[in-house]
């Protein structure tokens, strides 16, 4: 990282990043004609214990891609707010990031998938009910679940992150 001043180290906060980011970025790579062509989507995710997970349909070109090569890369990031200048191009903001590698794998076990849909609900719907969350059999069956294990993560935020200083 090229400014060290902005790093994230502390695994806490990396993790607080992860549980605070609203969306992640995936991306893929797939090989072209004219060599590996990048793919983002944009995903909701939940994340717990150096793990990501992803819900999606049974069938697309995110599935396509990870059946090819299963390494990615995500990108999740909080910006507070954006901080004007005088000048063009002074503009900053205030912001905290991650940028993660991993492999993705599709969750099969039923109760595992569970347990990964009831961590989204938690983090989308802000509730828990009970246990957990009643999904149905069609529901469990027609929704596939990635598990994204991190191998690497980085983390940044900006220098006037209020209440927090770089790690």
């Amino acid at each position: 990282m090229r400014r060290k001043d902005k790093e994230i180290t502390e695994k806490a906060r990396l993790e607080q990043v992860l549980a605070r980011a609203r969306v992640c970025r995936l991306a893929m790579a797939e090989e072209g004609p004219q060599g590996p062509v990048p793919y983002v989507v944009p995903v909701f995710f939940a994340s717990r214990d150096g793990r990501l997970y992803v819900h999606c349909a049974q069938e697309g070109r995110k599935l396509d891609l990870l059946a090819r090569n299963p390494r990615v890369c995500v990108e999740a990031d909080e910006v507070r707010a954006i901080v004007p200048a005088e000048k063009p191009c002074a503009f900053s903001s205030t912001f905290r990031s991650i940028i993660a590698t991993g492999t993705a794998s599709r969750v099969e076990d039923p109760a595992a998938k569970r347990e990964a849909l009831d961590l989204l609900m938690a983090k989308y719907a802000g509730r828990r009910t009970g246990p957990g969350f009643e999904f149905s059999e069609a529901t469990l069956e027609h929704t596939v679940v990635l598990e994204i294990t991190l191998s690497e993560i980085s983390g940044k935020q900006s220098k006037n992150w209020e209440g927090e200083s770089s790690v």
